[in-house]
């Protein structure tokens, strides 16, 4: 018998943030051009801390989505020796940005309505 007791919070939490990373990326590029450690604090901020991040938490993501061309990147010295990555959204990452909130509040209603019957989280008809 596995002594490990299962950790079923933090599956859930990594489940419900880990699809929205790329598309919170893409929303922070499409207002301004910036650097990694600058988008991290700019997505724990504005989702009031719902989204949280441990080590290098967005190279993986950004890389992937470098790949796939939905951003680029460039590297600016900023003092001495010192170089920061900065990224910006391309025209192919605009249109997943707008699918992506499309699809975002499509899934966000459904799901509501499923667990909340009709309503919202906090108990007001859903329209």
């Amino acid at each position: 018998m596995n002594d490990k007791k299962y950790n079923w919070k933090a599956s859930v939490d990594e489940n419900i943030r880990s699809g929205f990373v790329e598309l919170l990326i893409l929303q922070i590029l499409s207002e301004d051009d910036t650097y990694g450690y600058e988008m991290k604090r700019e997505i724990i901020s504005r989702t009031n801390g719902a989204i949280t991040f441990g080590e290098s938490p967005l190279y993986i993501p950004l890389l992937r989505m470098t790949e796939r061309g939905l951003i680029s990147s460039r590297r600016v010295q900023v003092t001495g020796k010192r170089f920061r990555t900065y990224y910006s959204i391309e025209e192919e990452g605009k249109k997943c940005l707008e699918y992506g909130k499309e699809q975002c509040a499509l899934v966000f209603k459904g799901i509501s309505n499923l667990l909340y019957g009709g309503k919202d989280p906090d108990g007001k008809e859903n329209t």
